[in-house]
């Protein structure tokens, strides 16, 4: 990224929660990129470095539990907070995500507020 604005990675398989993701984002001051696959996320946050990634955990090919555990093995994408963001909410969902390295777990149910607030916070 190679303006000042803090730059988020959305990755999720459902257009509509990626376009949702996306106009919160834009009106909150962020730079968004998005992706709907785990191959291509790991892909662009080599390549951006985006300020914070946003994942989904249940995707094709690659849950969002090993997006986050192969960038947090790359010296240039480990530091970038990861927040997996899910339609699950129970406890060993929770320690997945932890065991893979994001920095918070978050119930979609909880609300986009509740996300962008705690990405205001990680960055």
């Amino acid at each position: 990224m190679t303006n000042d604005k803090p730059s988020v990675l959305i990755v999720d398989d459902d257009i509509l929660n990626r376009e949702l993701l996306q106009t919160v984002f834009e009106r909150s001051g962020f730079e968004v990129l998005q992706t709907n696959n785990g191959l291509s996320a790991i892909k662009i946050a080599q390549s951006e470095l985006p300020t914070v990634i946003v994942c989904d955990v249940r995707m094709g090919l690659m849950s969002g539990y090993e997006v986050c555990a192969s960038l947090k093995q790359l010296p240039a994408t480990r530091s970038i907070p990861f927040i997996i963001l899910t339609a699950l909410e129970d406890d060993a969902e929770k320690q997945k995500a932890f065991e893979a390295g994001a920095a918070d777990f978050i119930p979609k149910m909880w609300g986009w507020q509740v996300l962008l607030e705690r990405v205001k916070t990680l960055i």
